[in-house]
Parts: C-alpha cells; sequence; structure tokens
C-alpha cells in the first residue's frame, strides 16, 4: 500500500468517525454556550494552529497565493460560516440526530449541483439513488399527519446548511485551492472563526460573560470541536483537492449512524414518528448513488460467470 493510500484511508476513516459526533459534541456545547461564540472559539482556534502547522514548512508556504486565499475564504464562507453556523443555530431546537440525518442528503444534492451547474451526467441508477434518499428525508420531516410542525425555521435552517455544505463541496473542484490541506481548511476555518466571533461581539456576547456562564459539560463539548473537528477538516480539505467530490461524500453512510447512536444513548433524544422508514431509505439512496452501478456491474459479471 502506498503512502498516498495509507493517508487517504485516514483522512476517510476521520471524516466518517469524527464528523458523526461532531453533531452530538454541538448540542453538548450549546447547554450554556451561544451558537456564534461556539463557531467563533472553534474555527478560530482550528484555523491558527492548521496554519502555524502549514507555514512550518517551506514547501506549504509556497502554495499560499491570493486567488487561494479568496477561494479559500469563499469555502469558509460556505460550508463553515453558512453551512456550520446555521447547524449550530438549529440545534437548539432540533435532534442532533435529525440534523446528521438531514445533512446526510449532502451527496445526493452534490450529484446534483455537479449536474446541473457543471453538466455532468447523472445515470439512471445515481438519479434513482437521489430519488430514493430525498423519499428518506420526506419521511424524516413528516410528523404523521402533515409537514407543518416538522418544518420549523430551525428545520430549515439545516435544510438550507445542507445545500450550501453541497455548493461548497461541488464547487471546490473549480477553485484555486491551496495543495497543502493545512493551508487550505486553516485559511477556511480562521476567515469563518474571526467573521463568527465579529457576530458573537456585535450581539453582545462577549468573552467574559460567555464563558463565566459556562458548564464543564460545554467546555468539553467545545474543546472537541476546536481540537478533534480541526483535524476532520484538515482531512476533508486534504480530500477535496485529492478525491473526486462524489466519492469524498461517502461519509454521509456513515455518520447519521453515529449521530444517531449517541443522540439516543448520550443525548436523550427521541426518535421521530417515521425514522425507522426514512432513516433506511438514505442509507438506501445513498448506497444506490455511490456504489449501484459498480455492485450491478458485478453482479452481472458472476451471472455471465455462472452460466
Amino acid at each position: 500500500m502506498t503512502r498516498y493510500t495509507l493517508k487517504t484511508v485516514a483522512a476517510y476513516l476521520t471524516i466518517y468517525i469524527v464528523w458523526g459526533s461532531t453533531y452530538f459534541f454541538i448540542k453538548l456545547a450549546l447547554e450554556s454556550f451561544p451558537p456564534y461564540p461556539i463557531v467563533g472559539v472553534r474555527f478560530t482556534v482550528g484555523g491558527l494552529l492548521l496554519l502555524a502547522l502549514g507555514l512550518a514548512s517551506s514547501k506549504a508556504r509556497r502554495t499560499f497565493s491570493i486567488p487561494s486565499l479568496l477561494s479559500a475564504m469563499l469555502l469558509g464562507t460556505l460550508l463553515l460560516l453558512g453551512a456550520n453556523g446555521l447547524v449550530t443555530v438549529a440545534e437548539q431546537k432540533v435532534d442532533s440526530y435529525i440534523v446528521a440525518l438531514v445533512m446526510a442528503v449532502v451527496p445526493l444534492a452534490v450529484a446534483s449541483f455537479n449536474r446541473f451547474l457543471f453538466r455532468k451526467t447523472i445515470t439512471w441508477m445515481r438519479f434513482s439513488g437521489i430519488g430514493i434518499g430525498f423519499c428518506g428525508v420526506v419521511f424524516l420531516l413528516y410528523d404523521g399527519s402533515s409537514f407543518r410542525g416538522s418544518l420549523s425555521p430551525q428545520t430549515l435552517m439545516v435544510l438550507a446548511a445542507m445545500l450550501l455544505w453541497s455548493f461548497g463541496t461541488s464547487l471546490a473542484h473549480r477553485l484555486p485551492l491551496p495543495a497543502d490541506s493545512r493551508i487550505n481548511s486553516g485559511m477556511q476555518m480562521l476567515f469563518a472563526g474571526v467573521s463568527s466571533t465579529a457576530i458573537a461581539l456585535f450581539s453582545g456576547h462577549t468573552p467574559a460573560t460567555v464563558f463565566t456562564a459556562a458548564s464543564l459539560r460545554s467546555l468539553v463539548g467545545l474543546a472537541y470541536l476546536g481540537i478533534v473537528g480541526s483535524l476532520a477538516m484538515a482531512a476533508y480539505a486534504y480530500l477535496l483537492v485529492n478525491e473526486p467530490s462524489i466519492r469524498i461524500v461517502s461519509y454521509a453512510l456513515v455518520n447519521p449512524g453515529i449521530a444517531v447512536l449517541l443522540g439516543f444513548l448520550f443525548g436523550h433524544e427521541t426518535a421521530v414518528p417515521y425514522l425507522l422508514v426514512g432513516f433506511p431509505l438514505i442509507l438506501v439512496g445513498l448506497t444506490v448513488m455511490l456504489y449501484g452501478e459498480s455492485l450491478l456491474k458485478s453482479f452481472r459479471k458472476r451471472r455471465e460467470q455462472a452460466s
């Protein structure tokens, strides 16, 4: 196994496991922190850490340029300030596992953006997966009689966050980003962190008032998001540069299961009426879209060999 392959596998495992747990730790941090101070501290600390590591390398410093800075700021706005900021605000009222399940349809939305923005072909198999996955979200948001109660402002924020993240993921392959993942993710995180801190200060959330009221559980959640979450962002930034977007978002097959487990076991969250319908449909849709064609080819090959 080559060094590149080992690095790629490690990056995938990081975003698979860590991102599945971040929804729970956001909920934990929200117990005594307002949303934008969480986003501000999380990404400012993480951004400074990753930039320090990246800039320590002369080879990494050569990847820095004005176009790459502007591209990183754009992605930081879409992925972190926009999508992650909305998720953090929404989790004040929405269970963490619901957020994770809605965000699980990111691969389906990425495929749609790739088709309509960049004219990438969607095969009938992938189109079927997209349809199945979105049906799962519909069941997830159905409360048994209507969608009125489910489509709260916070739920709409999660849907908007999913679209922003998907658009940013699709767009990333067309932007001149730094080749070094630490520089890339560090610039994105620092811009989003400073912007979120400014929003928090403008809203009256000063460090003295915010940290005085902080509980130990919230501090643990914030520390996890800032340190461990930063490693996941570095892994994601590396994959955005080196892997196709439709393969990167396969993390959505793993994240929901971890989020659901943590939410039920430690977050005392309750299941929505059609969870056992919506959740499997989302996972089936993702599987069909990401791996349906290869599975079909393998099935046909075995059938031909058997005959």
